[in-house]
């Protein structure tokens, strides 16, 4: 893991502050790398939009978009890019409740570098984890993403659900193994692959059973299952209730 470089964003509206930053960052742990550095929340999510770092430090108090605005859109819309708060005093307890809304720690200013240290190392470990995981398995290719293997897996399972399918025929289609597939979509997506599939499936399903020239049996065969019973048990499992009973639910004013 010596060469991996985790590529940081800094949002900063002092940029002599933020400068600092950087070089504290990359002076206390070698793995992390500064690819960029603005100065409001905007420009800043703009450029996580687009080239999606691993981790982000924020001042709580930036123009245009706030630090909290800023770290509550990543948390939402990429899950899996740490962020930390950089806050005053002042601001000490409101970047506290961040904690809750996902962010991954908080740092005082000016920064104290044992406490930077410490949250380098935490986010490391946790950054490492997945790829890590990928290499003691013999994953087919480590130097993809999670995001990008998920996406994949995603991309798969919509493309093939009316078939037979399953996370053994995924892993195999893809040259991974199945726990690591497990893991790492869990990770990203707070779900299993194997979930996944059923609950997309499900989600189909129920557009389908709007249809009533369809028969229970042909909707089952739509998404990929060939034993209604099973289909039926999964259905409940996903949606609640039995496909019969979903379907005449829509009926009922």
């Amino acid at each position: 893991m010596a060469d991996r470089k985790f590529r940081v964003m800094i949002a900063e509206d002092e940029r002599l502050i933020a400068n600092n930053i950087a070089k504290h960052i990359e002076s206390e742990n070698p793995a992390f790398k500064v690819v960029g550095i603005y100065l409001n929340g905007k420009d800043a999510l703009d450029a996580i939009e687009e080239q999606t770092p691993d981790v982000v430090f924020t001042d709580i108090s930036m123009p245009v978009m706030t630090g909290l605005e800023l770290a509550e859109k990543i948390h939402d819309t990429m899950g899996n890019v740490k962020c930390v708060i950089l806050t005053g005093y002042a601001d000490f307890e409101y970047a506290k409740e961040a904690l809750h809304c996902g962010v991954e720690d908080y740092l005082l200013k000016p920064v104290d570098k044992k406490e930077l240290n410490k949250v380098l190392k935490k986010i490391e470990l946790s950054l490492t984890d997945i790829t890590d995981i990928a290499r003691s398995e013999g994953a087919a290719d480590t130097s993809m993403t999670p995001e990008e293997i998920v996406s994949l897996i995603k991309d798969y399972v919509q493309k093939n659900y009316s078939s037979d399918l399953d996370l053994s025929i995924v892993a195999q289609n893809l040259g991974f193994s199945q726990s690591y597939l497990t893991k790492v979509f869990n990770k990203v997506e707070n779900i299993t692959p194997s979930k996944y599939i059923r609950n997309y499936r499900m989600g189909i399903a129920k557009q389908l059973l709007n249809d009533d020239k369809l028969s229970i049996q042909q909707v089952a065969s739509c998404v990929g299952y060939n034993d209604p019973f099973h289909f039926s048990r999964s259905f409940k499992q996903a949606v609640g209730i039995t496909p019969t009973l979903y379907r005449e639910s829509l009926h009922k004013d």
